[in-house]
């Protein structure tokens, strides 16, 4: 199968079967991840044939109780994933978690008014409803050796930080494919799928 392209203009309806390929890992990973206290997760993954760090949303999903509750006061139903397929809207910790590829996870406790500014006026709303105000981002790491580039970002949305931080954090890294652990089903499928584009980390290595 050819590897689609990323980019703005992309729809879920574009992706034939890639589309149920990334909704069916995402629902993997959140059910992971539920143990531990998760109850949404989005997935984004970087503009093809660009190593700068551009964003394409690919998926968004929650827990029934939380899908539902959105669902109830949304005109796109409870299915915000397959509308926000291809939002490419620039994000500050999509940046930060890129630039801190293999070496840090962000956080955000949107509880703090400062740091809640970060987010459009939309995500604020959304984040409001669903009552998860504390977030983890993990960049993607594709490729290998030498080539190993950032493909992406995983986030994770809880009601609070969770009690088990270290465990989400070893989960969170496994999942992103990092130094020392082996290639994740969804990095796979993303490299295999798609035209995945991104930072290569020797070009981070260069700028410490």
């Amino acid at each position: 199968m050819e590897r689609q392209a990323i980019g703005p203009t992309m729809k879920a309806d574009d992706l034939g079967d890639r589309w149920a390929g990334i909704r069916e890992l995402s629902e993997k990973v959140l059910a992971d991840f539920s143990r531990l206290g998760a109850k949404q997760l989005n997935l984004r993954l970087n503009e093809s044939n660009t190593e700068e760090k551009r964003p394409v949303f690919v998926d968004w999903i929650a827990a029934k109780q939380v899908a539902e509750r959105l669902g109830r006061k949304s005109s796109v139903g409870d299915d915000w994933g397959r509308s926000r397929v291809g939002d490419s809207v620039p994000s500050r910790v999509y940046e930060e978690a890129l630039a801190g590829a293999g070496r840090k996870i962000v956080e955000r406790n949107w509880k703090s008014a400062d740091i809640f500014k970060e987010k459009r006026l939309e995500s604020r709303m959304m984040v409001q409803k669903a009552g998860l105000m504390y977030q983890k981002f993990i960049a993607l790491i594709g490729g290998e050796g030498e080539q190993r580039r950032c493909v992406g970002l995983l986030s994770l949305a809880f009601e609070s930080k969770p009690k088990q931080s270290a465990a989400v954090d070893a989960k969170m890294k496994e999942w992103a494919s990092w130094p020392g652990f082996p290639k994740s089903d969804l990095v796979r499928f993303a490299e295999e799928h798609f035209e995945v584009g991104g930072p290569f980390l020797k070009a981070h290595r260069r700028s410490l």
